[in-house]
């Protein structure tokens, strides 16, 4: 079952079923389609039908056009936009690089494979040629925080790091077990749930870049380590749990090398330098570079 791109596994199609929402059309969940479509529930709709304004948003509005969220029933859902204005996105659309679809199938993969993200309960897609934003709407991953959070906690109180570095270090192993490569992975883009226990809870958001990839070379496993925000020496701890879920030693000589670029590129990106274009050129060279290893 599919639609503009929007594909099911055949175990979940059943769940799903069309909807038209002019210009849109997609996907939504049955569990949700009562309430998402009641009339009494369609602030969503509301504010998704801002993105058709000819006006420009202002500055502090472009967050909330992004990314908005609205609790039903006691459950948080979350929707998120893609844009499609520039006429490279037009393209990458056309060519059906669309980010909506690719995160709506691969958060069905993921949930597959065993590892946790947001489950998508709607999906928005519009043709190509209009410069409407797809949307995404999926379920809150409750009582959760970001990486850098629960990481900045874990310092300030002193206790638990030990372990959720080992916790940390074995997730992303078990999604690199799996094949995937996020792609961009980052201290933001991983949620942490803590129980009372002293034991982690993972969520990954943010895969609409993400691949499933033949072969886990070294240059992929790096690049989804370096971005954790995480101090060198706290490396060593996550390392051996990272060796023990997949059995693979990391390059350090290389780990270092990106770990030293991706704080250069991030100090370019924070003083507005030019340099960050050169940065991400070397970056470009590096992977092809280290394509084989």
């Amino acid at each position: 079952m599919s639609l503009r791109g929007l594909d099911l596994p055949v175990s979940f199609a059943e769940q799903y079923r069309l909807i038209e929402l002019p210009p849109w059309g997609g996907i939504i969940d049955r569990k949700w389609e009562r309430v998402l479509t009641s009339d009494a529930k369609q602030e969503w709709r509301q504010l998704i039908n801002q993105s058709l304004s000819p006006r420009r948003f202002k500055p502090r509005e472009r967050g909330r056009r992004c990314l908005f969220s609205k609790v039903y029933e006691s459950h948080g859902i979350w929707f998120k936009s893609y844009p499609n204005v520039s006429l490279s996105q037009r393209i990458a659309r056309l060519l059906g690089r669309n980010k909506a679809a690719n995160a709506w199938r691969n958060a069905w993969f993921l949930i597959q494979c065993g590892i946790t993200t947001p489950r998508p309960v709607l999906a928005l897609n519009a043709p190509w040629w209009r410069r409407q934003p797809e949307w995404l709407a999926f379920e809150d991953f409750a009582n959760a925080q970001t990486f850098t959070r629960c990481y900045s906690n874990q310092i300030a109180s002193g206790r638990g790091m030990q372990k959720l570095l080992i916790a940390v270090g074995q997730f992303i192993g078990q999604l690199h077990e799996s094949r995937w490569w996020h792609r961009d992975l980052n201290s933001s883009n991983l949620l942490v749930r803590a129980s009372a226990d002293a034991t982690y809870e993972f969520c990954i958001v943010d895969i609409n870049r993400m691949r499933r990839t033949r072969r886990m070379n070294q240059y992929k496993r790096i690049h989804d380590l370096v971005r954790l925000g995480i101090s060198r020496s706290d490396y060593e701890t996550l390392l051996k749990a990272y060796c023990d879920a997949t059995g693979v030693v990391v390059d350090t000589s290389m780990l270092r090398r990106a770990l030293n670029h991706s704080q250069q590129l991030h100090a370019a990106r924070q003083a507005g330098s030019y340099l960050r274009w050169w940065f991400k050129v070397s970056y470009q060279l590096g992977k092809i570079r280290n394509l084989g290893t």
